[in-house]
């Protein structure tokens, strides 16, 4: 029988919500596309309970199918959703969490052409209340500032890895034991990580 303590179980919630902070950066110009979603495997290491593998959902919304050399792209609306586990549920509850909340910073490697760009995106993990059992969803939203390309031709977005710094808290909105804490997480290895593919064109 697998003995679950606080502090262990919350680490399988720190991967769930870790997850949710996952976000990339996608699109150009103004002529806007159809929503994308992509979902990805990640590997999330973590004190006591070792590397846990979890899986995010990730929508961008307003992609744009086109952009020019020089001229500053908008940024995308980008959703990511997890579903936190009962077991993590469980977790947070004995160490008196009734919610959680926090922030994620996130990598996508943009390849403009043969040159590539690390686009960072910062979000918000929304706080969710924490159920009295079973499994929950946490939600982040975020985006990334303008970015300009240099070269004219295709350019792919491909997802990549992000961390993310999270805080349960009681009721009455102090700490738990587990105070605010910062995970990383990497893509798991042999997956399609391209989300978009548009095109620059010359000034």
């Amino acid at each position: 029988m697998l003995k679950l303590t606080g502090r262990t179980v919350i680490g399988a919630l720190a991967v769930a919500t870790a997850v949710v902070g996952s976000v990339v950066f996608a699109g150009a110009g103004t002529g806007m596309a159809a929503t994308k979603s992509l979902t990805l495997a990640y590997s999330c290491p973590f004190p006591l309970i070792g590397t846990q593998d979890m899986t995010v959902r990730i929508t961008v919304a307003d992609l744009a199918d086109s952009a020019v050399v020089g001229q500053p792209v908008p940024p995308t609306r980008v959703t990511a959703i997890a579903t936190v586990p009962s077991s993590a549920t469980l977790g947070l509850r004995l160490v008196g969490a009734s919610t959680v909340e926090g922030t994620a910073v996130a990598s996508t490697a943009v390849d403009n052409a043969g040159a590539v760009q690390n686009v960072v995106a910062n979000l918000v993990v929304a706080k969710t209340n924490i159920p009295a059992s079973g499994s929950f969803n946490t939600i982040a939203t975020g985006g990334t500032a303008p970015v300009t390309f240099a070269n004219a031709g295709t350019t792919t977005v491909r997802v990549g890895a992000f961390s993310t710094t999270l805080t349960p808290r009681r009721s009455d909105g102090s700490l738990t034991g587990l105070g605010t804490f910062t995970s990383a997480c990497t893509l798991k290895p042999n997956q399609n990580t391209l989300l978009h593919t548009f095109t620059v064109s010359p000034a």
